[in-house]
Formats: structure tokens, sequence, C-alpha cells
């Protein structure tokens, strides 16, 4: 373990400031569409029907995704009540829950004031805090890959005492001897137990790593064993000292002796414990990992092929026909957007005499770090389906490699506001320059920036004051900061980001309701469900046409419920919930199976309300044959209008 800090209790505001960064205005924001919507309603789902073994959406089986996120979701809306609070408590103490694992690893390495420092760099990362408290699997993923490198970390070092007691074994062996031949053996092995008790402890810490594995596949897919097990194996390989026996024999003059050469070879006892705990922790993972998915197998037709092909295989080869597909550099923007306002420094970070000045035991956990993140870019860049958020996993790892570049900053931030290095020095006491310590500050102001500008030029929002004066306050205020930190030391700059990066952040979290109805596909749909159970009447029948819109039932519930569901008018074959094989006829007579039947509903003596996508309701009024359509409410891009 690292010496001890001077400083080992937190600051009186670390822990405050986390909870805020990750509680904080939780739930002022609607669910947005389409993800949010989908996995909260397939979590409100499993409560209202009791089915939590196959996850459904509009009451029918929907497998895109293994079941933990809608489990962790359905159990804090079955304590909380259904609500977006409690939909996104389980995404925020994901999130708390990576940065806690990110803590413990870099403490085991650097100290306690290291690992506060790559917890602050964690949660105020714009991306990592986005998706905090964005509900998608990703967090989740993030959360399961950290804790299992950080327990095949834990592993690892637990053997140290095998190399440490070599010596004192060989020792004590000279003495056993002769305490034999005199007739005094003693029985006690000091070495031995202490062996005996690091291996122990080792495979215990790996098989917490496959239980962890376990439960990212349950939650994304075998993505959770490919990262760690990279990360992890890299280590190894780099450790990999086979060293020759003693006496070695010659196989040249046996027939295929060459292959013998494994005989001439000791192996390193690390490895060998490792390797039980493999031999242990597969099984432990296969028990935990597959019964749920070979049950679903066994028991929904057709969902063997479509999690498999369709999903793992298809997710990579059909990118385009999923709208997900882009450039092998697309997460090139997306990392130097993501990482603000640490960006600059990662172009510091892998360096040659830095690499050189560390002492073995950081080097293997640069080398794994450096893995974790290396291997999950890598992977996502050459799969042809990228979303922002795919990155997310590797995020603890780069908070963890900058607190370790600089763990004396991590005291220094959290320290006296003095510091020894002056503006002009902090380049070369630091290793990075100057300038990209004092760019820290202003990039943790870009956010106010960001989203203004987004919401004008991407979803042509102008009709609200402060999106046309929020970027040019925000950016009058960051050239101030900017000016200001010319003045200011290398652990000043990191003061004031960690300081105006979560207040930057959380003004995003309160501005984003003020638009949160015109994010066009992105959009929210409570207006739309509020006005659904409003206008809605005994014996009225309720259709949703063109499009679905997937979080419209955590809204308009129990207008839209197992026993009362809508017809559907319209919808792409090829897209949800006719995407799962045998969902068309699941729904049955709710699938109206031309515009005729929809015209003729129309026409009718009952009283219909369509859901529509924008656009519906002009498409409609020549199929009603006369009979005048009215519009009841229109929120975004969708429209909410009846035949009476």
């Amino acid at each position: 373990m690292p010496p001890v800090d001077s400083d080992q209790r937190s600051p009186w505001w670390f822990l405050p400031l986390v909870a805020l960064l990750f509680l904080g205005l939780l739930g002022t924001r609607s669910l947005n569409e389409p993800d949010e919507g989908r996995y909260a309603e397939i979590a409100r789902e499993m409560i209202e029907t009791g089915n939590w073994f196959v996850p459904q959406i509009w009451y029918v089986p929907h497998l895109d995704k293994p079941p933990f996120t809608y489990w962790a979701v359905a159990a804090s809306l079955s304590v909380f009540g259904v609500n977006e609070w409690a939909a996104r408590l389980p995404l925020a103490l994901a999130g708390l829950s990576a940065a806690w694992a990110t803590f413990l690893l870099v403490r085991s390495v650097a100290g306690a004031a290291a690992a506060r420092w790559s917890v602050l760099i964690l949660g105020t990362s714009a991306l990592y805090w986005v998706m905090a408290r964005m509900l998608t699997t990703d967090m989740f993923l993030t959360q399961f890959i950290a804790w299992a490198i950080y327990f095949f970390w834990r592993s690892w070092r637990s053997l140290d005492a095998l190399e440490e007691q070599e010596a004192v074994s060989g020792q004590q062996s000279v003495v056993s001897s002769q305490q034999a031949l005199t007739g005094t053996e003693d029985e006690a092995d000091p070495a031995g137990d202490a062996r005996a008790l690091a291996a122990r402890r080792s495979f215990g810490w790996q098989l917490a790593a496959w239980a962890a594995m376990a439960g990212g596949a349950l939650t994304k897919g075998p993505i959770a064993l490919v990262i760690p097990l990279a990360a992890f194996g890299a280590l190894l390989w780099w450790r990999r000292d086979v060293r020759p026996a003693a006496k070695a024999e010659d196989f040249t003059s046996v027939p295929f002796g060459a292959f013998l050469w494994w005989r001439n070879c000791t192996w390193n006892p690390r490895l060998s414990v490792l390797l039980f705990g493999a031999l242990a922790g597969v099984p432990l993972f296969v028990a935990l990992a597959l019964p749920w998915f070979w049950m679903l197998w066994e028991s929904v037709p057709h969902s063997f092929e479509f999690m498999v092909k369709g999903q793992v295989v298809g997710h990579a080869m059909q990118a385009a026909a999923k709208n997900r597909a882009q450039p092998f550099w697309f997460f090139v923007p997306v990392l130097i957007g993501g990482f603000l306002p640490w960006t600059l420094l990662l172009g510091w970070l892998w360096r040659r005499a830095h690499w050189r000045s560390l002492d073995a035991r950081t080097q293997e956990a640069w080398l794994m770090l450096s893995v974790w993140a290396g291997v999950t870019f890598v992977l996502f860049s050459v799969n042809s389906a990228k979303l922002m958020h795919y990155i997310l996993p590797m995020f603890p790892a780069l908070a963890a490699l900058v607190a370790l570049r600089w763990p004396a900053l991590g005291a220094l931030a959290s320290g006296p506001a003095s510091s020894p290095m002056a503006p002009e020095t902090a380049g070369s006491e630091t290793g990075a320059p100057s300038w990209a310590w004092r760019a820290l500050p202003a990039g943790a102001l870009v956010p106010l920036i960001a989203l203004p500008v987004a919401c004008w030029f991407a979803f042509k929002i102008r009709d609200q004051l402060w999106v046309k004066f929020a970027p040019f306050a925000a950016t009058l205020l960051l050239v101030v900061v900017g000016w200001e930190s010319r003045k200011w030391s290398a652990a000043l700059c990191v003061r004031w980001a960690c300081g105006l990066a979560p207040i930057a952040l959380l003004v995003v979290a309160a501005l984003s309701p003020l638009v949160e109805t015109e994010l066009r596909s992105n959009q929210t749909l409570e207006p739309l469900g509020m006005a659904l159970k409003r206008e809605f009447q005994d014996g009225d029948i309720v259709v949703i046409r063109k499009r679905i819109p997937q979080g419209l039932p955590f809204y308009a519930h129990p207008v839209i419920s197992a026993h009362q569901r809508p017809y559907f008018s319209g919808l792409p074959e090829h897209r949800m919930p006719f995407a799962f094989p045998g969902n068309r006829e699941r729904l049955g007579d709710r699938v109206l199976k031309d515009d005729r039947i929809f015209g003729n509903l129309l026409a009718g003596p009952k009283r219909v309300l369509v859901v529509g996508f924008k656009g519906s309701l002009v498409n409609a009024r020549p199929l009603a044959r006369g009979k005048p359509l009215r519009l009841l409410a229109e929120s975004g891009d969708w429209e909410l209008f009846t035949n009476r």
C-alpha cells in the first residue's frame, strides 16, 4: 500500500460536492425520447404486469438489451413511485459507484488525495456527468467494468506477499532441514501461512471480479468481459516472468522435443494462483449471467436469434439501418468535448520520461489503466455502430490516469490556497505547459455556451431569450476567467476548474427543462401524456398513428395499460414494437391492417383519440370521409387530435 497521506480525511466540502454533482436537480427534467422513455416504461411495465423476467414495452417483448437496467429502475420505481427522480436514481448511484471504484483503485496506488482528485475529474467530465443523469445502459456497464478491473487489481496486489516470502521461504527451508536432522523441527510455518493467506485473498478478489463482469453481461452483453479481461491480460503479459528451472533437461534428441520446452520452466506462483482463480471464476460467471439468457431463449420463441444474431452481430453489421453508422474518427471529437474541462491534460499523459520515473507498482497500474482506456476507444471506433455514450467506460480510466500523472496536484487542489508553483514555472514543474493549466477554468464554462448554441443551430429553438443571450454572457465570463487565470498557479487553476465545472453543469441541468419539448426526436412526451389523460373518457378509442411514442405510457397510464391497449395504425414493420418476431401476432386485432380501417374508426360513431407524429392530422383528414377532425394538443413533433 502507498504511504499514508498527511491528510487522509476528506475536506468537509468533498462529499457534499460529489453528492450535488450526481444527485442535484436529478428529477427536474422530464424523460427524453427515445432512450429514457423506453427504459423507464419497460421498468414501469414490469411493476404493472408483475413480469420481471421478460422485458416488455407496450406490453409485448422487447429484448434489445439484457434486464439489469430495467430491474434497477423498476426496483427504484417500486420504492419511490413512478416519477423521473426515481427513474434516474439508480443511474446516479451507478455513476457514484464507478467513481468509488476509481477512488479505491487510485488510493491503492497514490494515496487518498490523488484518489479524491480522480473522483472530481470524473464527476465534472461533461459526458460522464450527462450520462449519470441520462437513462441508458452505459453508466451501469461502466460501473461493472470499473469494479471488475478494481477487483482484478486487488487480486494482483494481494499476491505481492508471495514474492515477499520467496526469500524467506528459502531460508526457512534450510532451517527446517537442520531442525529435522536434530529432531527439533517446529510445526509453525509463518511464510507458508502468509502465502496461503495471500492466495486466498487473491482468489476472493478474482471471484468478485467475475461476479462484476456477470453484472455487466446482464446489462449490455459480452463487452463487459472484453474490456476487463483485456486490461488485466495486459498486466499479466507485462509480468510474464517464466523462469528457467535450476537443472534443464536436453530434449533435442527426443522426437518433437522442441514442443517439450515447457518441461524446463518453473512458473511464477502468481500465475498459478490467478489461473486457479480463473478456473473458479468462469463457472461463477456462467452461474450468475447465463441462467436468465438460457431460460429466456427456452421460453420466448426466436429470442436467441434476435439477441445473438440481431443484436450482438447485427448491431455492428447493420448500423446504417439503425442510424448509428459513423466514421472511424467519430469518437475523437466526442472525447475532446466529453472530457472537458480536463481534455488538454490528455496530451501530456503518456510521456517516456514520466514512465521511467514510475516505480514498478505504479507502472503496472498505469499499464492496466492505459489498456482499459485504449481498448474501449479502439473497440468502439472499429465498430460501425456508434453513439456518443458508447465510450463512457473509458472515462474512469482516464480520470485515474490524470490523477496518477499529477498526484501532487490532488493535495494542492484541496490544501491551502497558496501554492509553490508560480504561473511561469507551472509547466516545468508539472510536465504540462502553463497554458494547458490556465485553460482548465475556461474549459469548465464551455457547457454554458454549448447548450444554447446547440439549441439555436441543431434544434432551431430561437423563441427563448436566454438562448439568444446566454452564449454572449457565457463567452464574456469565459474570457474574464481566461484572462485572470494568467496569474494562477497550476493548483489554483485546478481549484477553479473543480469549482466552476459543477456550477456550469448544474446551470445546464436547470435550463434544460425550458427546451425539453423542442428537442425533436429527443423531446419529452410528458405534456402529450398529460393531455391524453385529461381528454380521455370512458369508451374512447386510442390510436397510435405512424410512429410509436416509446415512453408515452409512462405518463399516460392508466389510459394506456395492459388491460386497455391502444390501436396501432401505419407503423413501420421494421421498427419497435414489430421489430421482435411475433409481436405483430401478439398485438392481434390492435394492429389496423390498412388506412381504410383507420378511416372507418374516424368516420364511425365512437370518439377516437389519435396520437400521431407531426403531420398526422393533415394526412388523416381525407380518411375521415368529411368528418371534421379537431386538434386537442400539440407538443413538439407530436399531435393529439380527435374526431369529435
